[in-house]
């Protein structure tokens, strides 16, 4: 990832509490197991988390553009 996307401020314009608990696990591993399953387990006990799979690897920006910016207006919807 570049340091650019660490660096940058994110602006928000209203609080929408439930769209900052998701979490998206993406199901191609290029070598399972990986270190993310934990993470997904995780948020899928977690009350208050609401948790999706995506049809995608780790970089659903490049692999499923489509399919992750519907899942992504779905959780801020």
């Amino acid at each position: 990832m570049p340091i650019k996307c660490f660096e940058t401020r994110l602006k928000l314009t209203r609080r929408r509490a439930d769209a900052c608990h998701a979490a998206i696990s993406t199901q191609r591993a290029s070598r399972p197991p990986t270190p993310f399953g934990q993470f997904a387990k995780r948020a899928r006990s977690e009350a208050g988390w609401r948790y999706h799979e995506i049809d995608a690897s780790h970089s659903p920006n490049v692999t499923a553009p489509e399919a992750l910016m519907a899942l992504l207006q779905k959780i801020v919807a």
